[in-house]
């Protein structure tokens, strides 16, 4: 499950090096047994890092890239950080029972290594990801106006977004919704004051499944609903 072969060679001084560069999320599950309350802060919150096992000889720590490469399941079981993958580095040679990492391990076969320059035009290629005309079709309508989604990823904030709400309590990016696998998919963007899919609030930058009529609420104050054809 965790060992797929990639599809062609990829060398390991390679992926150090992509990912000396980068910043890796890590899954692990949150434990508040010492979690204590300074005034509106929450001090003492323990995030117990994910660990797994290579043929039962090292423990690995798991890591992504980004949060498209992350199963629904793992996402439903998981609390996710973004952190430096030098911290990472750090964190490992800290940890006796820590052997390595392995990065994307369910969806390792994707892995890619540019060597040489590339091209602006090759640089933002895949950035953004017109939905296909052959698939479902979402409309989000809000203060009744209908913004179609005719690419992912589709985004709601403050400013410089797809659907713009220029309001202080609003995160410059809000929400993101993106398209995979024939579904489309919300995560809150770490946003300030939150946001609430048919009134249940969202982890941050965890993806949750979007179906017709669903409805997104931003900050206890906005609402948006999502048609899907």
């Amino acid at each position: 499950r965790y060992n797929k072969k990639p599809d062609k060679e990829v060398k390991k001084k390679d992926i150090v090096t992509l990912l000396q560069k980068s910043s890796v999320l890590v899954p692990g599950k949150v434990s508040t047994k010492t979690t204590s309350m300074q005034g509106e802060i929450l001090e003492g919150i323990d995030l117990q890092f994910d660990v797994v096992k290579d043929d039962g000889r090292a423990r690995l720590l798991p890591v992504f890239t980004s949060f498209e490469q992350i199963p629904q399941d793992y996402l439903d079981t998981f609390s996710f950080v973004r952190i430096n993958s030098g911290k990472i580095y750090k964190y490992i040679e800290e940890c006796d029972n820590i052997r390595g990492m392995v990065v994307n391990p369910f969806t390792e076969y994707n892995l890619e290594i540019k060597k040489k320059q590339m091209s602006k035009k090759a640089r933002t290629r895949g950035i953004s990801k017109a939905v296909d005309a052959g698939e479902q079709e979402a409309i989000v309508v809000y203060d009744n106006k209908k913004y179609p989604i005719k690419k992912t990823p589709f985004t709601i904030g403050r400013e410089g977004t797809n659907i713009e709400i220029p309001e202080s309590y609003i995160s410059k990016i809000h929400v993101v919704i993106s398209y995979k696998d024939g579904k489309y998919r919300i995560a809150d963007y770490d946003s300030t004051n939150g946001t609430k899919l048919n009134g249940t609030a969202l982890r941050s930058k965890v993806y949750y499944e979007v179906r017709d009529g669903y409805e997104i609420e931003l900050s206890d104050k906005e609402k948006l609903l999502v048609y899907i054809n």
